[in-house]
């Protein structure tokens, strides 16, 4: 019977580490902030893009936490769905993913964004850029405020191209209420098994 019980725990213990197994090998995550001060008074976009053709595996780039003055619908081009509310998530299916959202310049918008990589070796791109209402010409810098290239099994490079008006910081990942659980399971599985181990 006790080694019954000791098979279900380690049996518990192994799907437990399958389960949480994907949250850990997620990639970084890092905090945007883009300070829109300067343009007060004006609408346009923010743009936000995610490029590279998954020919070799399925990438995402995961948009969420926005903050600022959004107005309106957005505008989608590629593999995204989602939105402001719900949060964003662009994938790399076609060569070219856009996410325009409609925005009142003036003041500060921010997000949080993390990607899950595919094995594509020649990597993607994700970048942001403030654009005019026309959708033809960059606002407050020259082109892509910052861009966050990223390689599987490479660490990402992030390039501020506009420190004046764009902030990029890594952050760690908070882990999900569901992910607390598995790691609290998983750790009184190991006590167990080694109780039994020590009783036997």
């Amino acid at each position: 019977m006790n080694n019954l019980y000791s098979l279900f725990l380690r049996a518990v213990l192994a799907f437990s580490i399958a389960v949480g197994a994907p949250a850990a090998l997620a990639g970084p995550q890092y905090q945007v902030s883009i300070d829109t001060s300067t343009l007060s008074g004006s609408s346009g976009f923010l743009s936000l893009n995610f490029i590279g053709g998954g020919d070799l595996g399925q990438s995402f780039a995961k948009v969420s936490n926005f903050r600022g003055n959004f107005a309106g619908a957005p505008l989608y081009e590629g593999d995204v769905v989602g939105d402001v509310s719900n949060g964003v998530t662009l994938g790399n299916s076609s060569f070219l993913s856009v996410f325009d959202q409609a925005v009142t310049f003036g003041g500060l918008f921010a997000f949080d964004v993390s990607f899950e990589l595919g094995n594509e070796l020649l990597g993607t791109v994700f970048s942001a850029a403030l654009l005019n209402d026309a959708r033809d010409g960059f606002l407050g810098a020259d082109s892509e405020l910052f861009t966050i290239d990223l390689v599987p099994g490479e660490p990402d490079a992030v390039e501020v191209l506009a420190p004046g008006l764009s902030q990029v910081a890594q952050i760690a990942e908070v882990p999900e209420p569901g992910e607390w659980l598995l790691l609290a399971t998983g750790l009184l599985l190991i006590g167990a098994t080694r109780r039994m181990q020590q009783r036997g």
